[in-house]
């Protein structure tokens, strides 16, 4: 278990700049942002008293950002210790997106049955406001539309207990996606897969279906990981930058 070395280590984590934001939701994007792309490691403790000290803020947005983190599945409490990150791998990574491609491909085979017209038509909305926000450069709404997307075809399998099961797997690739779907060339391979499974939603090809969801989420994974390992090594030159300078 590593204890994190903050003042070699925060200084790469660069926080979110948004207008309104809470000191406590500064403090939770820039740890965030640090958990994500592997800035700050998995199996890292991070104490609230020395975080508060570093960050220069009262313990108790620190507090709030710690919770949070640890109710969205990036940390675990260890009583009178802190918390510790979760440790995730490369392996781990792929295993995840591997499963969630096994259960979508048995939601979209479902939802070709039973998608209604209606359903359809906001699937076709999502697209154009997925468009709209590539063509206008505002990526950063891009998350919210993937999941709409996603939640549509988990919904109009009509099953309880599938869309509960793919809801929860949406929810843990989050913070991967998150990570990357922002990238213009990331956003429209991302719209272009979109595309493919509303094709054959509504030609009602379970077999195409079935293919365009997987080589979409093939194609997700290879983005998350790309984009995760040029991350590092943008910081790998960092660090070398000011040892040398």
């Amino acid at each position: 278990m590593n204890a994190l070395k903050l003042d070699k280590t925060m200084q790469f984590l660069k926080p979110v700049k948004k207008k309104h934001a809470s000191l406590a939701e500064r403090v939770y994007r820039n740890l965030r942002h640090g958990i994500i792309t592997g800035v700050i490691r998995g199996g890292t403790r991070l104490v609230e008293t020395t975080l508060a000290s570093q960050m220069k803020v009262s313990r108790t947005p620190v507090r709030e950002a710690l919770h949070k983190l640890a109710l969205e599945g990036f940390l675990y409490s260890i009583p009178r210790a802190g918390y510790i990150v979760e440790e995730t791998s490369e392996t781990d990574i792929k295993d995840l997106f591997a499963t969630r491609t096994a259960i979508e491909q048995i939601a979209v085979k479902w939802a070709i049955q039973k998608i209604t017209d209606e359903e359809l038509k906001r699937l076709e909305t999502n697209l154009q406001q997925t468009d709209e926000v590539i063509n206008s450069g505002a990526t950063e709404s891009m998350m919210d539309l993937d999941a709409e997307f996603h939640q549509i075809i988990y919904r109009a399998a009509r099953s309880k207990t599938l869309y509960k099961i793919s809801q929860t797997l949406s929810d843990h690739t989050l913070r991967f996606r998150l990570a990357c779907i922002h990238v213009p060339e990331i956003a429209g391979r991302a719209r272009q897969g979109h595309m493919k499974i509303f094709d054959a939603l509504k030609v009602k090809d379970a077999a195409m279906a079935e293919e365009v969801v997987k080589d979409h989420l093939d194609t997700v994974i290879t983005d998350i990981l790309d984009h995760l390992e040029k991350i590092r090594q943008d910081v790998f030159v960092g660090n070398q930058n000011d040892i040398i300078g």
